[in-house]
């Protein structure tokens, strides 16, 4: 599925898993809505968002870099993970990040599987791109959960780009020893197949906004 018109944020390579930095057991979704990021009203929570997202993606590609240089990509599959992320320092009284994660409608992890919220906004800039319309760079949803206070998602499309093709390509032309690799680690993998360009799934940063905030 091409994503030409989408915005290109960040360079996913082979087997990048970026695991949840914040609880990997999150509650059940009850209900969502979209808000027009745009809006006043969610200014903070926007740019909260995006700047975890920008900070996110800095480290991803530094830790891309790092890993390749001294690895296959047959060998940086099972490594690369994000793992020393850090989500931001909470500043008492303000919106707080609690949770930071990667899902697609093709996962090469079952953790990162969407929940219903996820789906949702995963079909809209899947129906954005199927009726040719321009993608959104952002999508702001506030989310409630069972047992847990209402929380704010931010998503950030991401597309896929030459490098990342050497995990993601055709199954057919993966790099040397890819295919045995992801049969050991992921053995359900449906994350292969793209070419330079297309839509590979969303970023989401999850923030939660205490009550004197509101």
């Amino acid at each position: 599925m091409k994503a030409r018109s989408c915005p290109v944020v960040l360079s996913v390579l082979a087997g990048l898993l970026l695991t949840s930095a914040g609880r990997a057991d999150e509650p059940a979704v009850l209900t969502h809505a979209f808000f027009d990021p745009a809006d006043p009203a969610v200014a903070e929570i926007r740019r909260l968002g995006e700047w975890t997202l920008d900070r996110a993606g800095v480290m991803m590609q530094a830790e891309v870099r790092r890993v390749l240089a001294d690895s296959a990509p047959a060998m940086a599959i099972g490594v690369m993970h994000l793992k020393d992320y850090k989500l931001p320092v909470y500043a008492p009284g303000k919106p707080a990040v609690t949770g930071l994660r990667r899902t697609s409608l093709h996962v090469r992890n079952p953790a990162n599987a969407p929940d219903a919220a996820d789906r949702a906004a995963l079909d809209r800039i899947k129906e954005q791109l199927d009726q040719g319309e321009p993608v959104a760079k952002i999508l702001v949803q506030q989310v409630k959960q069972t047992g847990q206070p209402d929380v704010w998602r931010v998503y950030r499309p991401l597309v896929a780009m030459r490098q990342c093709l050497v995990c993601h390509g055709s199954a057919e032309a993966l790099a040397p020893g890819v295919q045995d690799a992801l049969k050991v680690f992921y053995p359900h993998d449906t994350a292969v197949n793209y070419q330079e360009g297309d839509w590979r799934g969303l970023m989401r940063v999850t923030i939660v906004v205490p009550a004197t905030a509101k």
